[in-house]
């Protein structure tokens, strides 16, 4: 980027939720047949373009309406329109999702992360405060920390590199709670790596479930055992897993703030 900055601009465009230059007098089209000239794409090749950026983002049949018509979630595609009308292989956002009702974020998440990462082929970046965005659609997450990065890795990666225990829960079917299943509580709570042991019954004293917190590194056939030797029969077996927000509040306190992912 230092050596060669305009041959950065030229494969980079940005991407800004709160961007103007829309004339509101003007429909969608014409707005970018507008921006089509200043990017020098004329005649033939603008109008394919405009089109079958206008397919992609699911604009097509209201892309004669006025622009002041259209929704903020409109607004939003027609300026990933505008964006890609360079055909530029690598694409910044800032925010992208700010402002959008939940269904319009999560048609511009699949947007970005379905038809442009994975059947464009484009390499996306993005700025985000959404930790649970940035899980669900992101290949690799990096959290700056005072100008540095301070983690840079899969989701999952920081989520466990941040966290020592998991949480198992584990449903029974047809079991009610008797001393065999309190010795099976005690058994299970001296297992090594085993942090503490929540038995979930209710008021006709059926063991409903079992929740265990225990090391990451617990595996699973330490304990399953136990409750085999107490005549249960098992229903589902689910871990909790931590999330990308405990992580990023992990890394931010350990480095002695809050900070912007």
């Amino acid at each position: 980027m230092k050596k060669q900055p305009s041959e950065v601009l030229k494969s980079l465009q940005a991407v800004l939720p709160e961007s103007r230059g829309f004339a509101w007098r003007l429909s969608g089209r014409q707005n970018l047949e507008f921006y089509a000239l200043l990017y020098g794409l004329r005649g033939k090749e603008a109008s394919e373009r405009i089109g079958y950026l206008l397919d992609l983002t699911g604009l097509r049949e209201r892309a004669d309406d006025g622009y002041q018509r259209y929704s903020t979630g409109m607004q939003r595609r027609l300026l990933l329109c505008r964006a890609l009308l360079r055909d530029t292989p690598v694409l910044l956002f800032d925010e992208p999702t700010t402002g959008l009702d939940p269904t319009s974020a999560m048609e511009f998440r699949h947007l970005l992360g379905e038809t442009l990462s994975h059947q464009e082929g484009k390499t996306i970046f993005l700025s985000t405060h959404n930790l649970p965005e940035a899980q669900e659609i992101c290949d690799r997450v990096a959290i700056l920390d005072r100008g540095k990065i301070t983690a840079c890795d899969t989701p999952r990666n920081i989520q466990y590199a941040m966290s020592d225990e998991k949480v198992l829960h584990i449903t029974f079917i047809d079991a009610v709670f008797s001393p065999v299943h309190e010795r099976m509580l005690n058994g299970i709570e001296r297992v090594p790596g085993v942090r503490g042991v929540t038995p979930d019954v209710d008021a006709e004293r059926d063991l409903l479930a079992v929740s265990v917190r225990a090391d990451k590194s617990l595996a699973l056939s330490s304990i399953l055992p136990l409750m085999l030797e107490a005549d249960l029969t098992i229903g589902d077996v689910n871990t909790q897993e931590p999330t990308l927000e405990e992580a990023f509040t992990a890394i931010t306190k350990r480095g002695g703030g809050q900070r912007a992912p």
